[in-house]
């Protein structure tokens, strides 16, 4: 898991936060928007339309589940980006240079480093896979600091961060920032990102992003009594949204409550794409 002080205050405040919420799943709240914590992280290119997500410990949920059903993009950043250019601080090209992404995946220093890290050296008091030279590092893009892997990148012509709460005409030219860091010391996020879905194709952040909660076992499973399922909400529909394959948490499988005709049906559902397409990456139509 890669560390970063963003990624450690979301955990902090999620275990604050969590604390008060029920352990039950309950069905208040249910539509109310969310943002996936996958978001925090500044090299996720955004989440895929023929995919689906469940965030089962959402900290902005009352019932403590962020459903992405089939969306495509960032929540947090409406009409995607190229990817900004990587610099490195003092070399010159480029007059804005910042730090946007730490690599130091989490190790054992009682385990052989070699098997578990790429620079073959674990940090014995912090436990995570240390550097000591760039080649330590996954591509000459990074710099090893403090012997930690550092991403850079530049801010040279970047307005500001894209706001999903204004209209596009607003976001054009703007970046995809990480949340929580807008403002003059704004962190873009290092990856390419695709525009979410047309706003009729009930595939964009308000139609497939929200708390949800699960009413019901996967398809051909035996019910389970033991389990407190939710009854969806007006305006919602009980739906299956994730199969049991035998594989992963089986309790988080099964039937969720999604907006009414927002089943997924194809890729294609996708429509018009809002801002950046390539069609290697994305989903629907430019």
């Amino acid at each position: 898991m890669t560390r970063s002080i963003l990624s450690g205050l979301l955990g902090l405040l999620s275990v604050v936060a969590m604390a008060s919420l029920p352990a039950a799943c309950e069905s208040g709240g249910v539509g109310d928007p969310c943002l996936p914590e996958d978001e925090y992280d500044p090299q996720f290119a955004g989440f895929k339309v023929t995919e689906e997500n469940i965030e089962s410990r959402s900290f902005q949920c009352q019932t403590r589940i962020c459903l992405v059903n089939h969306f495509q993009g960032r929540v947090s950043c409406p009409l995607g980006q190229e990817a900004p250019a990587v610099c490195k601080p003092g070399e010159g090209g480029c007059a804005d240079c910042v730090e946007t992404s730490t690599y130091a995946p989490d190790c054992d220093p009682s385990k052989d480093a070699a098997s578990q890290c790429f620079s073959g050296q674990c940090d014995p008091a912090g436990a995570f896979c240390s550097c000591a030279t760039e080649a330590d590092c996954p591509s000459n893009d990074w710099v090893c600091k403090g012997g930690q892997c550092k991403l850079h990148v530049c801010r040279d012509g970047i307005t500001g961060c894209q706001d999903p709460s204004r209209p596009n005409a607003e976001n054009e030219g703007k970046a995809c920032c990480v949340p929580g860091s807008e403002g003059r010391e704004f962190v873009p996020v290092a990856s390419p990102v695709c525009g979410q879905c047309a706003p009729d194709s009930n595939r964009n952040a308000e139609q497939a992003v929200y708390c949800s909660c699960r009413c019901g076992v996967a398809e051909g499973e035996e019910e389970d009594p033991n389990f407190n399922f939710c009854t969806c909400p007006q305006g919602f529909t009980c739906s299956e949204i994730r199969p049991n394959v035998g594989l992963g948490d089986e309790q988080i499988t099964g039937k969720y409550c999604i907006k009414e005709k927002s089943e997924f049906t194809s890729g294609q559902a996708c429509g018009q794409v809002q801002g950046r397409y390539d069609s290697e990456q994305c989903e629907g139509n430019p």
